[in-house]
């Protein structure tokens, strides 16, 4: 299973087509595609006037997950072990642990934000092209 960080969302807003294309096989492969509530909000904070339906409709491409109790906690257990030595932020923290909690792949082009051990962090792509077997940090 793989989460789809904000960054990569953004980026096939802004027609990067490694992301667009990296989304569309990620579809195809697993046929369910997870994305946070907290990219969600991210999305919507940045979205424009006229962009709504498309924003929406990206949304009903994947399946939309929550950051309830348990993704929190964990949350607030990497805020404490990494929030001053890498600056880590809490919509970061949220979206990491939901990767957890969902034992999903964390699909961004921000790795170094993710400096956890205890999930898979993945870069599809770099400079806009499309990484063939991108490696894993663990």
């Amino acid at each position: 299973m793989r989460l789809v960080d904000t960054d990569v969302l953004i980026d096939h807003f802004h027609n990067v087509k490694a992301a667009t294309e990296f989304i569309a096989q990620a579809l195809l492969e697993d046929g369910q595609v997870l994305i946070s509530t907290i990219s969600v909000a991210e999305i919507l904070a940045g979205t424009r006037v006229g962009e709504e339906e498309n924003t929406e409709a990206l949304f009903a491409l994947f399946t939309i997950v929550s950051a309830d109790e348990m993704v929190a906690r964990v949350a607030g257990n990497y805020l404490n072990q990494f929030g001053k030595s890498v600056a880590l932020d809490l919509g970061d923290a949220l979206i990491a642990a939901t990767a957890k909690i969902y034992n999903a792949d964390l699909i961004t082009r921000n790795a170094r934000h993710y400096p956890m051990r205890d999930i898979f962090v993945r870069v599809p792509y770099a400079r806009g092209k499309m990484i063939k077997n991108a490696p894993n940090k663990q």
